[in-house]
């Protein structure tokens, strides 16, 4: 216990003794401070204490990981309901990043989650989660508008841009055009922040490649670009993902159980200009004929000859790279393996058609194309677009509209605010048509996010619509498709938790409509987050009216932020690193039925030097940090009510009843599933 603070007067007012305790956040660098820390106590009348200095004699107090306490005798106002802080620094600027501060009155304790860096003076409200329209307190209503008007001068949108800016026709975003200017709030953690520094986005690909790029060597034959991820520095896996990866077998698996669960399709009408006739197909359909085998659900397809068509392509040494607009058409077999029987490079030709019948480098090459399309679909629209870019919106509108004592606010933080700083790189490193990050890839990713996000409709994101609409979500029809089992699993844990915290504060309908905070949030999202550029509020309520509605949003915030993104994310390099397996950028243009030889294959494949690139992005971007919060970590208390920690706990029990079922699946698996596994699923996007 450190030095005590004790009157020496008699003073014309009631006194008491509060004890404090308070909590220095440990896991950012400068997060302690040198300034003297004043605290004020608030009551329930608006009567304060004095301002009292804390300081323990002959201690460095609030220093970086430290909980100091400190007694003092001052006002009795009761329990207090609102602190205010104060820093008064020693000459030099300095703030402060509190966790929380604990008060001691009599026989209570009342916690004031903080989480905030601290720069002059600042004030905040219990931890207690409040619904403004059921704040009784005046004080209390005041703090929550200080803050929200707090909150948007230090929270902004980025401006309308010119036609020639990176956020024409995409998700809006934050207003810095770098990572120091950002808020600290959105900053890394130390240890997070000391990783990038070494070896992430940026720098962390510069150092990729640096190990990569020694593994340069002539591409002979496909062997030698397993030169290039097989090296001291790098952990690959085995059995390794992409065994059999020139099979039919061994393709469909990937497409089935890889990085991309949402790009394919159940095939339930034929396509305009993709020209596989029955003939084609028949002999690979069991004895059904393509009309048969499509009415007993057994065909699905990747279509993606729409959407890439007219999407700029990059250039390569002053030669375009190329990639197909392709439909590739799979079947599922009497054993449950997902097939590939028919691929179309270039629709309404039918000298691109090929099948497994053709000859092997054809049909070879062929499949090699599709994953190519594959590939650049999944990495700007199903990884950047549907989880990084589409949930920044939502994280600046929560912080600008929604209190620290919003229960939304408390339920959402920790899954959305780190979203916002690997944005900010990914929009120096990743996404402008001369970054270095992307070269490698074919496709422009500004330009496909931006014709893909014409048409988003927030029920793209959520789950179990999707794979409804995509017709997956039988899995009699579809089996070993891991990723609908165990999202749909998962999305039903954060389901039952989010209703649980959302009934316990709103009781029925019409406090959900009452909630002007809420409303003032789904305001900012639908009209300056998604509908900024167009006014096309993009299918996000500006008006949130019931309590399923609110319980839906939340939990599809979640789980994008977290699941989907470790479902699209932390597969890429081993799906990626060795190229032929899926190739990001080709050098020829698609062959025709006939052309392929050893020879054409590897021109068309990329060469060392893209090779390396791509292998080196996609190794970055598949790394957990050493500080990871995964699902079910709660780091920060920001609920601090018994009914809601239990609730937490029993979230956390669900989530390991999953765990254990996922491992005892992927036991009995040759190839595991287990990017949906909870303890492998970072609660937010951070990479």
């Amino acid at each position: 216990m450190g030095n005590c603070f004790k009157s020496v007067k008699v003073l014309p007012y009631p006194t008491t003794q509060y004890k404090v305790s308070v909590k220095t956040t440990d896991g950012y660098h400068k997060a302690g401070t040198d300034s003297d820390i004043y605290l004020e106590l608030v009551g329930t009348d608006g009567m304060s204490t004095d301002w009292i200095k804390l300081d323990n004699f002959l201690k460095d107090d609030f220093e970086k990981g430290q909980e100091n306490h400190f007694e003092f005798v001052s006002r009795d106002i009761g329990s207090p309901i609102i602190i205010r802080i104060k820093l008064e620094d020693t000459g030099d600027e300095d703030e402060w990043l509190c966790s929380h501060i604990t008060v001691a009155y009599k026989d209570d304790k009342i916690e004031f989650p903080v989480y905030e860096w601290i720069e002059k003076k600042i004030q905040f409200t219990t931890g207690k989660a409040m619904l403004p329209q059921k704040v009784d307190n005046p004080h209390v209503r005041s703090l929550r508008h200080q803050e929200i008007d707090r909150r948007k001068g230090l929270y902004l949108w980025v401006d309308l841009p010119t036609e020639a800016q990176i956020g024409t026709g995409l998700p809006r975003y934050v207003n810095v055009d770098s990572y120091a200017k950002l808020p600290k709030i959105f900053q890394r953690s130390e240890i997070r922040q000391a990783q990038f520094a070494e070896k992430r986005l940026e720098a962390k690909f510069q150092a990729a490649l640096n190990v990569f790029g020694t593994a340069i060597c002539p591409i002979e034959d496909f062997d030698s670009f397993k030169k290039f991820y097989r090296l001291d520095e790098i952990k690959w896996q085995d059995p390794d993902f992409i065994n059999n990866w020139d099979t039919d077998a061994g393709m469909g698996r990937q497409v089935l159980t890889g990085i991309s669960p949402l790009a394919f399709e159940k095939y339930t009408k034929p396509i305009p200009n993709f020209d596989v006739t029955n003939d084609d197909v028949s002999d690979l359909l069991e004895g059904r004929t393509l009309e048969e085998a499509m009415q007993a659900g057994k065909l699905y397809v990747g279509d993606y000859s729409k959407l890439l068509a007219d999407v700029e392509r990059r250039t390569y040494k002053d030669e375009p790279l190329h990639c197909a607009n392709s439909i590739g058409l799979f079947y599922v077999n009497k054993e449950g393996q997902f097939l590939p029987i028919a691929i179309q490079l270039v629709a309404g030709d039918r000298d691109y058609l090929f099948t497994p019948s053709c000859n092997h480098y054809d049909w070879l090459l062929a499949k090699m194309y599709f994953r190519c399309s594959q590939s650049n679909v999944h990495q700007w629209v199903y990884h950047y677009l549907y989880t990084h870019a589409i949930i920044e919106p939502f994280t600046i509108a929560l912080f600008r509209s929604l209190p620290s004592a919003h229960p939304i606010y408390k339920l959402l933080r920790p899954h959305l605010r780190t979203v916002v700083a690997i944005n900010t790189d990914a929009r120096l490193v990743l996404i402008p048509p001369k970054a270095r990050g992307g070269q490698a890839m074919a496709i422009m990713a500004a330009a496909l996010a931006r014709k893909q996000f014409e048409s988003f409709h927030f029920d793209d994101i959520v789950i179990p619509k999707v794979l409804k609409k995509l017709g997956t979500d039988d899995s009699e029809l579809l089996p070993n498709f891991y990723y609908r089992d165990d999202a749909l699993a998962l999305w039903s844990i954060m389901e039952k938790y989010v209703e649980s915290v959302v009934r316990f504060y709103y009781k029925s309908d019409g406090d959900v409509d009452e909630d002007f905070e809420l409303q003032g949030w789904a305001k900012d999202v639908a009209e300056h987050g998604l509908g900024w550029q167009d006014g096309n509020p993009r299918g996000f309520p500006t008006c949130i009216t019931n309590i399923e509605q609110l319980i839906e949003i939340c939990v599809t915030l979640m789980f994008t932020s977290s699941a989907q993104h470790a479902a699209v994310n932390f597969g890429q390099f081993e799906t990626y690193k060795f190229i032929p397996n899926a190739p990001i950028g080709m050098r020829q243009p698609p062959h025709k039925k006939g052309e392929a030889t050893l020879e054409r294959v590897l021109e068309s494949l990329p060469d060392a030097t893209l090779a390396s690139l791509y292998i080196a992005v996609s190794y970055t971007l598949s790394q957990f940090s050493p500080d990871e919060a995964f699902l079910g970590t709660f780091a920060e208390r920001l609920f601090t009510e018994t009914e809601i920690t239990s609730i937490q706990e029993t979230y956390r029990q669900d989530l390991a009843v999953l765990e254990q079922k996922i491992v005892q699946r992927n036991e009995g698996l040759e190839y595991e599933y287990s990017y949906l596994q909870p303890s492998r699923v970072p609660e937010s996007i951070a990479i």
